[in-house]
């Protein structure tokens, strides 16, 4: 078994990276592009990466470019659009079976040409897209953010992350407003179009059993040809990781919604340079099955249905997210808090931490199994500047010190208190039973 890894910068403004192994039978291509978040642009480059998902000039017909994906064996066609710190990230994916699988047919090849004419050439006559699908797309566009307080629990950790970011492009609302949705125009997609292949970054990904080398060199020439040619004036992406400093004094912000239960949102900023030492200290808090939230705050006191903590990607913050049963909000802050501050003066066991290493380094072990899980690994190491393989992390998980975890946890400072509780109607409805 052999495994591929290899970076390259062929262009101003594009990175290419490869992370293949012989043992996927299967072949992918993402092309990533990253531009700064700002919330005048942002639902416009939503709306656009759903539209340029729905067809393209080869197959102005979704019904028609669906068929022909099902014909090269299954292939599937993926757009997505994100954040990730202050940036967004849109893009879309084509995987597929390997070609020594297709009974001599090139589907690799086939389907990065669908995929350069998706980027490159998408359905835009008399520079229009199709009204009918920009229409579709605008009122999708619409029932996603009127549906956003469905999810309480996704709608209390993006409100929470919008307080604690706020002032940052990291605060921005993907989705935007009703208002701008509906006075959205098809002009203004065409124009979002031209000036997002003018400044994106562009990053490309090959990830698979590194069987597709023609489809490579097709997807590699097209952006490095484009990228040349092109006045590029963006920003030279080294990493995307962009931290943020915690508040003078720790913000508190309440909300009523018709729920239940309380959802409790902590947010903690920190500036530890061993990201290690930290991941190690945040399972140990509340990351693990094991952790000090999960045995205290919930087990043993009673206090949340759920009470877990993460590291937020690039933004150098921790968030604790708990759901706490209404009244015990008070006593499940300050318990959070008291665990994070007995974790600080090392009331944890060298056996704890030791679970914690094992908790993670299994999981990392499992990135190997997917050449999705791979490919996305290796993006999330471009965010932070470097080129770690799973492997290179486990090794220096496991060399973290119970002096190290401590003195990491003591950089998380405390930035925001954000509480959705239920209101007086929900909260008679629930006693009314």
């Amino acid at each position: 078994m052999s495994f591929n890894l290899g970076r390259e910068r062929p262009a101003k403004g594009l990175l290419i990276m490869h992370n293949e192994n012989d043992k996927f039978r299967s072949e992918s291509i993402v092309v990533r592009l990253i531009t700064p978040l700002d919330e005048k642009t942002s639902q416009r480059l939503v709306a656009l990466n759903m539209l340029m998902g729905e067809s393209n000039s080869l197959y102005p017909d979704k019904q028609q470019f669906s068929r022909r994906l099902t014909g090269l064996y299954g292939a599937i066609f993926n757009r997505f659009c994100y954040t990730s710190g202050d940036c967004l990230v849109s893009g879309f994916s084509i995987i597929s079976i390997a070609d020594r699988f297709a009974k001599g047919e090139q589907v690799t090849s086939e389907l990065a040409k669908i995929l350069l004419c998706s980027i490159f050439e998408p359905d835009i006559g008399d520079g229009r897209f199709n009204e009918v699908y920009f229409e579709n797309i605008r009122h999708d566009v619409i029932s996603k953010i009127k549906s956003l307080k469905a999810n309480r629990h996704s709608y209390a950790v993006k409100r929470a992350a919008e307080v604690a970011f706020e002032g940052e492009p990291a605060a921005v609302n993907l989705l935007g407003t009703i208002e701008d949705a509906e006075a959205l125009t098809n002009e203004q997609l065409v124009e979002s179009y031209h000036k997002l292949m003018d400044t994106a970054f562009v990053s490309i990904s090959f990830c698979g059993g590194g069987t597709n080398k023609e489809a490579q060199k097709l997807v590699t020439e097209r952006f490095t040809e484009f990228c040349n040619s092109r006045d590029y004036t963006g920003i030279e992406y080294e990493k995307t990781a962009s931290p943020s400093a915690p508040k003078a004094e720790p913000r508190y912000v309440t909300e009523q919604l018709e729920q239940s239960q309380s959802k409790l949102v902590m947010i903690f900023k920190s500036d530890c340079k061993n990201e290690f030492a930290l991941k190690m200290g945040v399972m140990l808090y509340g990351g693990t099955a094991f952790s000090k939230l999960f045995m205290n705050v919930r087990e043993k006191m009673s206090l949340c249905y759920y009470c877990q903590a993460s590291i937020m990607g690039t933004k150098g913050g921790v968030m604790v997210d708990s759901g706490v049963g209404h009244g015990n909000e008070e006593k499940a802050r300050n318990e959070i808090l008291r665990q994070l501050e007995l974790l600080k003066q090392g009331d944890f066991t060298d056996e704890e931490l030791e679970d914690a290493k094992r908790s993670y380094t299994g999981s990392l072990r499992s990135v190997y199994d997917f050449a999705d899980d791979l490919n996305a690994w290796f993006f999330r190491r471009f965010e932070q500047g470097d080129m770690l393989t799973p492997n290179d992390a486990a090794e220096l998980a496991n060399a973290v010190t119970r002096e190290e975890v401590m003195e990491a946890l003591s950089t998380m400072k405390l930035d925001t208190v954000y509480v959705c509780e239920p209101t007086e109607t929900a909260e008679e409805g629930e006693n009314a039973e």
